[in-house]
């Protein structure tokens, strides 16, 4: 096929050819003596004809090489393209609160989250007998190093998982440390609009102060309050929820008696064999006043933020079974049940709190109960100073209610991803070891009070 230059080219050889042919043939009236002017001005005329000829079969051949190498560059990069996006999949990788995987369409995609919490602690027991000498305690330790891995499922799926490297929150209650464990792993189904079916290993929907993840408090860590019913169970749980109410029913495995040193308190009874007869249930209901349910994810309020109100109310219920660890101390079939009211509310740069709980046990013969009150300031964009109130009556004769007064400060030096804290905590009689908290406990006779500065540096992704 032959290209419009060489069209052209043709065009200019016939009109050169006949303006030579003319010539000639007006030569052969002219006379022998014009013609070697005449065959100079051929051979001139096929010299230039051939230079054309040549030139442009050049420029031929140069475009045709510019779209083979306009064809491979076009090759190369998108094969670049495919490889930045996975293999062709369509998939992505970025940072959205924490490190993501996903496909295209969203349906499949893993996250990846980490939390590092290393403290230095200060601690006395005071005595106010002169017989018995000061204890005092001070270090560094890491309260807490895990890893979260969460995602979605073919779209209606997902999963949450929190692999605790270090064990702090094994039991909560008394904050025992030992192997590394499973914080929580479960499952959830979105059944239809609103409604939402978990499986496996969860919080129990108690407090707000329970559910809100430890990265996410506004103090170093949560109130002794809230450690007495932050119970993880197995089961199953329902959640509904809408724009302005949500709801969470759960049916899990019991809780039994453990056995330790500060005392009888319920923790997971583990496998399906240990909960012969044994089990639990909770029902958490929150009314969204004001906001929108994801700024309550977290305690804090920094300036700028919209106002929100959420109120809360919680009942659980959970049997010991047949088969306590420590059966002298319980009878069969015992257990416990509990409710609390709590409010979050956060303003521009300022947040409040607020929780009364009621525990009814077998554990002792009382009903306990606390009140529990902390508030927070920003005092410009990265300062944060916070206080807290906690006061709980162990309902037993002759035993003083416990006070626990606590001042702090954060310094956010990426918010919650990077923070450091610094708190001050004094507790009037009677509070229990909590070794997640840093209590040494001053349960018992004489009555003692315990004085704690905690300092923390937090790492989250």
């Amino acid at each position: 096929m032959r290209s419009k230059n060489t069209g052209e080219l043709t065009m200019s050889h016939l009109y050169l050819l006949g303006v030579a042919t003319l010539t000639l043939t007006s030569a052969s009236f002219a006379g022998s003596d014009t013609n070697a002017d005449l065959q100079a001005r051929l051979e001139a005329a096929e010299a230039r004809i051939s230079e054309l000829s040549a030139a442009t079969n050049a420029n031929w051949l140069n475009d045709a090489r510019a779209d083979e190498i306009r064809s491979l560059v076009h090759d190369v990069l998108a094969d670049a393209d495919t490889r930045a996006s996975l293999q062709g999949s369509g998939s992505t990788a970025s940072y959205n609160n924490g490190f993501t995987i996903g496909s295209a369409d969203g349906n499949w995609s893993l996250k990846i989250n980490g939390l590092l919490q290393t403290r230095w602690y200060s601690n006395t027991v005071s005595v106010d007998s002169g017989a018995t000498p000061d204890v005092d305690n001070d270090g560094f330790e890491t309260s807490r190093a895990l890893l979260n891995f969460s995602g979605t499922i073919a779209g209606d799926y997902s999963y949450n998982i929190r692999w605790n490297l270090d064990d702090t929150e094994l039991t909560p209650a008394v904050g025992t440390r030992g192997a590394d464990a499973i914080d929580w792993a479960y499952g959830s189904w979105d059944v239809s609009e609103g409604w939402s079916l978990s499986a496996g290993q969860m919080k129990m929907h108690t407090s707000r102060e329970w559910i809100i993840n430890a990265e996410d408090q506004m103090a170093v860590d949560r109130s002794i309050t809230a450690m007495a019913t932050a119970f993880t169970s197995t089961g199953v749980a329902l959640n509904y929820t809408q724009d302005d109410f949500r709801l969470n029913g759960a049916y899990m495995n019991g809780l039994i008696d453990s056995a330790n040193g500060a005392g009888t308190v319920l923790v997971p009874a583990g496998g399906y064999p240990a909960n012969d007869n044994s089990h639990s249930w909770s029902l958490r209901g929150e009314l969204l006043l004001e906001g929108n349910w994801g700024q309550f994810d977290q305690f804090t309020s920094v300036e700028g933020n919209t106002a929100g109100t959420l109120v809360g109310i919680a009942y659980w219920d959970t049997g010991i079974g047949d088969n306590p660890v420590t059966p002298t101390t319980l009878a069969a079939d015992g257990g416990q049940s509990g409710w609390v009211v709590d409010g979050q509310m956060q303003f521009d740069g300022s947040n409040l709190y607020f929780a009364y709980q009621k525990v009814s046990t077998d554990l002792v013969a009382s009903d306990p109960n606390s009140i529990l009150v902390a508030y927070g300031l920003y005092l410009d964009s990265n300062w944060e100073a916070y206080a807290r109130y906690q006061n709980i009556d162990p309902d037993v004769a002759g035993t003083n209610d416990a006070e626990v007064y606590t001042v702090g400060i954060n310094y956010y030096l990426a918010g919650n991803n990077a923070k450091w804290s610094l708190d001050y905590s004094w507790a009037d009689e009677q509070v229990a070891a909590n070794a997640q908290l840093g209590w040494q406990g001053t349960v018992g006779a004489p009555p003692r009070d315990e004085d704690m500065l905690r300092m923390q540096l937090q790492f989250a992704f």
